[in-house]
């Protein structure tokens, strides 16, 4: 109404206008006959004008020192400046590449059926797209609540914060959250997307301070601890499902390091023709998975995808007709109708302990999240060899070297000789955006080396770069895989002892090297990523 009576003077001066028509010749014209339709179309201008002058002053069309002067011209043309306002603003937002095409209906049709102003529109999509909660299931904000004393408003900022950057870096692919403190004071929050860590945004240490304790809280962490390392998990539910998150904090120069990991639920449905495994290579693995005893090792460093490539087997295994228990530091991806037990040191609940119980189960499949000592490692070879199957993964560099680090820690070379089935190195590499991508332009010397190698690099294709893969031109990861079979020339080496553990190792480098490569070439024929990708991954190899 206020803002009504302040608009009162130029209303009053349009009325004047229209009085000129009430006159005998305009009533001879017949300008002051009754009709619906008059007082229907009438009404309805009105409506718009005011609307058209709400909008104008209450949102962000209209830069504010030209809001008098739009506002004054809405009082007579409201909806054709309105519509010229919301073409000029899509436009730009459009050019700037804020917004799709496909959006650009569905904007418009939002704006003139929602009076509230943009940003507050944007809070409550932010609220409803997402529910942070605790491992139990509680909300955030009960647990946030519960553990601070801010004030109502203060604290819903904080979780409105912590909300959108776990939303932002869903919808990002992100598989971590590090929120690190810098040397200036501020803290930065960086998303680590396709094995490549990005600046995300850049928060105040009063805030971010607040933002760490929250998710510490909500992570069942002591927030008034601040130096000794902690660990925790939550939770969130969004429209997709949910999707988990382990914690981790740390005391260092400048203030708390947090990293939060985050565990995506569609990962665990992935199968073994999705993680990028040729025909070949796919038939060995699809059979091994599925003979009723044997021992398969995935080895790889930290981050290659092992765990993935884990589950991606156990989906392959009917866990209707086979008891399957997993033994995991921590449970990172739920499968239903499998025994999952998680590693906890504090209650006595190792992986050695845990391998000891399952046997007394009655298991037909195990897996091993990591072997990391020798008593692990002779536990699960030996269940390998008594009727059981045994997946585990293991920190090695080649197929070679994962021999080298078992025997290393105890295993005697009869044992592996007579346990292990396969052994898997893989590695990943970004994969080009559909999208965007295009043919490479190589050069002469690129094209020659192609030819004499007998290969068609017709299908070689470059990063673009658009809007879906941030610009990147990379959308993605695969995986490169290494296979090796412990068949009876290689049980005749280990049992030979011929070789030591260095020159052992280094063979198997070089081999993995060579192999890897030679995998990474066919993805690069079939246009699925660059040359430069596979020699980043393998120059480092060993």
């Amino acid at each position: 109404m206020l803002y009504f009576l302040d608009n009162l003077g130029p209303l009053l001066a349009a009325a004047e206008g229209i009085s000129d028509f009430i006159t005998p010749e305009g009533v001879e014209r017949g300008l002051l006959d009754f009709s619906p339709v008059r007082v229907v179309i009438l009404i309805a201008w009105v409506y718009l004008c005011m609307y058209s002058m709400h909008r104008i002053e209450f949102g962000s069309l209209v830069a504010p020192r030209y809001k008098i002067l739009a506002n004054t011209f809405a009082i007579f043309i409201g909806p054709f400046i309105l519509f010229v306002l919301y073409v000029a603003n899509t436009t730009h937002r459009y050019q700037e590449g804020e917004i799709d095409f496909e959006d650009i209906l569905h904007e418009l049709a939002g704006s003139l059926l929602n009076w509230a102003p943009r940003n507050k529109r944007k809070t409550a999509v932010v609220q409803k797209a997402i529910e942070l909660m605790d491992s139990s299931g509680k909300s955030f904000a009960d647990v946030y609540g519960e553990q601070s004393g801010r004030e109502n408003s203060e604290g819903r900022q904080i979780i409105q914060m912590a909300e959108e950057i776990i939303l932002e870096a869903i919808h990002e692919r992100a598989s971590d959250i590090l929120v690190d403190p810098k040397t200036t004071g501020d803290f930065v929050v960086r998303f680590r997307i396709d094995g490549f860590l990005s600046a995300a945004r850049q928060i105040e240490p009063e805030k971010c301070a607040a933002l760490v304790n929250s998710i510490k809280a909500v992570a069942h962490m002591d927030i008034s601890e601040k130096r000794r390392p902690q660990d925790g998990s939550f939770m969130a539910r969004i429209p997709e499902g949910s999707v988990y998150f382990r914690v981790a904090s740390a005391g260092v120069m400048g203030g708390e390091k947090l990293s939060i990991r985050v565990l995506n639920q569609s990962a665990a449905m992935l199968g073994l023709e999705d993680i990028g495994l040729s025909d070949h290579n796919l038939k060995i693995v699809a059979g091994i998975a599925n003979q009723p005893s044997g021992m398969v090792l995935v080895c790889g460093p930290t981050g290659s995808g092992k765990s993935t490539s884990l589950y991606a087997m156990l989906n392959t295994i009917d866990f209707y007709t086979r008891n399957v228990v997993t033994i995991e530091d921590p449970i990172e991806y739920v499968l239903p109708a499998v025994s999952q037990i998680e590693v906890n040191p504090k209650a006595n609940i190792t992986f050695a302990n845990t391998l000891r119980s399952v046997l007394r189960q009655d298991p037909d499949v195990i897996s091993v999240g990591e072997i990391r000592d020798g008593e692990t490692a002779a536990m699960a070879l030996q269940a390998s060899q008594t009727g059981h199957l045994v997946l585990a993964t293991l920190h090695a560099s080649s197929n070679l070297a994962a021999l080298v680090r078992l025997m290393d820690l105890g295993i005697k070379p009869l044992l592996l000789a007579s346990a292990i089935t396969v052994i898997i190195s893989q590695r990943l590499v970004r994969r080009l955006c559909d999208k965007c991508k295009r043919p490479a332009e190589l050069s002469p010397e690129e094209v020659e080396g192609f030819r004499r190698k007998g290969l068609d690099c017709s299908g070689v294709m470059e990063p673009g770069g658009c809007k879906g893969c941030r610009g990147t031109g990379f959308h993605g990861r695969t995986a490169l895989v290494d296979i090796m079979t412990v068949n009876d020339q290689v049980k005749a080496n280990l049992l030979d002892g011929q070789l030591g553990f260095g020159d052992l190792k280094l063979q198997g480098d070089e081999k993995g090297r060579s192999t890897l490569r030679k995998e990474g070439l066919r993805r690069v024929l079939e246009g699925v990523t660059t040359l430069e990708e596979v020699k980043r991954v393998t120059s480092n190899l060993g």
